[in-house]
């Protein structure tokens, strides 16, 4: 299963990013810092979710907001911040799409 990761730089507040991550992750407050510091994966998501993909950008936004530096990765590749933005998009606009073509197949216009 393909998986959107997220590392933070480990700096003096990670304190604050321990918060925001526990509340879309159930790993300990020990877990996360430790995550931190080893350059590990905080959080991570399902790459076909929609839903998930946008509460990890929501999360993603809240630890930018507090001043931490993230490095968005798809699997192991490290891709541009805005790729997330981009793929909910394009999820967004294919359902959208499939719902006309439904709508006209069943004559539903």
């Amino acid at each position: 299963m393909v998986k959107m990761r997220l590392k933070i730089d480990d700096d003096s507040n990670k304190l604050k990013y321990v918060s925001i991550i526990r509340q879309n992750n159930g790993a300990s407050i020990q877990d996360i810092k430790r995550n931190i510091e080893d350059n590990n994966v905080v959080l991570e998501c399902d790459y076909f979710d929609t839903d998930e993909l946008k509460d990890f950008k929501k999360t993603m936004e809240a630890l930018r907001s507090k001043g931490a530096t993230v490095h968005l990765f798809q699997d192991n590749r490290e891709v541009q911040i805005d790729y997330i933005s981009n793929l909910i998009s394009s999820y967004e606009q294919i359902a959208e799409d499939r719902e006309k073509l439904d709508d006209r197949i069943l004559g539903d216009d």
